[in-house]
C-alpha cells in the first residue's frame, strides 16, 4: 500500500517530468509566435505593429504601401515552422531516439530563424514608409508598451511570491 507521503513525492516527481518535457515546447511555440498573442477577443495584442501603427494617422497611401508589405511566402514559413514544431512534439512522445529528435529541434530552428528574418525585413519596410514624426511616435509607442509589459510581469511575480509565502508547500 502506497502511503500518502509515497503518492505525494510520486506525483510531484510525474508533474516535474511532465513539466521538464512540456515546458520547452510552450517555449519554442511562444517564440515561433510572430508578433505575440492574441487577446480574448483574438484581437493580436502587446508589440504587434499593427497596433501600435493604428495610433499613427497613417495617409492612405501609407495604408496602401503597408498592405502591399504583406510577403506571400510569410504563410508558407509560418506553416513550415507549424509543421517542423508538431513532428518534433510527435517526435518527443514518441520516444525517437535522440539524433531524430535533434534534427526536427534544428529543422524547426531554421524555419523559426527564417520566419525571424521575413519580420526583420518586413519591419524595416515598415519604418521606411513612416515619416520621421510617425517613426518617433512609433518607437515612444513601443517603448510605454514594453514599459506596462514589465510592470505587469512584475506585479505578477509579486503574486506569486506572497502566494508562495502563504502556501510554502506548494510547488
Amino acid at each position: 500500500m502506497m502511503t500518502r507521503r509515497n503518492a505525494t513525492s510520486k506525483l510531484i516527481g510525474t508533474a516535474m517530468v511532465g513539466a521538464m518535457l512540456v515546458v520547452p515546447l510552450l517555449v519554442s511555440a511562444s517564440i515561433a509566435q510572430p508578433w505575440g498573442g492574441r487577446d480574448s477577443r483574438g484581437r493580436h495584442g502587446g508589440d504587434h505593429p499593427r497596433a501600435l501603427l493604428r495610433e499613427l494617422g497613417l495617409t492612405e497611401e501609407q495604408r496602401e504601401e503597408m498592405h502591399a508589405l504583406a510577403d506571400p511566402s510569410s504563410g508558407e514559413t509560418f506553416e513550415r515552422a507549424t509543421q517542423m514544431r508538431n513532428a518534433l512534439n510527435e517526435a518527443v512522445e514518441n520516444g525517437e531516439d535522440e539524433s531524430a529528435i535533434r534534427q526536427y529541434a534544428y529543422e524547426l530552428g531554421m524555419a523559426e530563424g527564417d520566419a525571424a528574418v521575413s519580420r526583420a525585413r518586413t519591419h524595416a519596410h515598415m519604418m521606411q514608409i513612416l515619416t520621421d514624426e510617425q517613426r518617433g511616435k512609433y518607437r515612444a509607442l513601443k517603448a510605454e508598451r514594453k514599459q506596462k509589459m514589465e510592470e505587469r510581469k512584475q506585479r505578477f511575480e509579486e503574486r506569486r511570491s506572497q502566494r508562495r509565502e502563504r502556501n510554502p508547500d506548494s510547488f
